[in-house]
């Protein structure tokens, strides 16, 4: 999927001051592990090709889904594309705001991934491996924030009845289950 090649609309010149950029663009992106044989001395045997060749464009206001079946790769595509795994080959360029410059993650030190971690996020297909039950909505909405330091007390409460009236929950049943 890579919109930077899509025509523009009837009319609509595009030029790259009104083109928008990409929020992530990942281009060619591999994660590869290797077998190695049993024994004392272990030599690499073959190779699983988990994630293979990867590219895509995700514009401003686009919502990516990776959908397939079990095994073929979906969790180690999100895992490679966010650095909890280092890929084998491939770049992830990152915007994470407005007007920023875009950072290659798949090039980008632990150390310097770390400011970038409030930005970016799995969400996994399903819910109830996703979602504590013993947790309360608020409990659930607010925990980025406490984990991140991004708002407390009164700024919190605040935060998180904002983010339930904007997916169209009711800020009442903070207190559910």
């Amino acid at each position: 999927m890579n919109t930077a090649m899509d025509p523009a609309p009837a009319g609509i010149e595009k030029t790259a001051a009104t083109a928008p950029s990409p929020l992530l663009s990942v281009h060619g992106l591999c994660k590869h592990f290797p077998i190695y044989s049993k024994g004392l001395i272990r030599k690499q045997t073959g190779l699983v090709r988990a994630v293979d060749d990867v590219t895509f464009d995700l514009m401003p206001g686009e919502t990516l889904g990776i959908v397939g079946e079990s095994g073929c790769g979906k969790t180690t595509a999100g895992r490679t594309i966010l650095r909890a795994l280092r890929p084998t080959r491939g770049d992830v360029w990152f915007r994470g705001e407005q007007g920023a410059e875009p950072v290659n993650l798949a090039r980008l030190e632990e150390r310097d991934l770390t400011p970038l971690r409030t930005r970016m996020q799995m969400i996994f297909q399903d819910p109830y491996a996703s979602l504590n039950p013993r947790m309360t909505v608020r409990d659930i909405v607010a925990e980025p924030l406490v984990i991140h330091r991004l708002a407390r007390g009164s700024e919190l409460e605040d935060r998180v009845s904002d983010m339930l009236k904007r997916v169209g929950l009711n800020p009442e049943h903070r207190s559910r289950y």
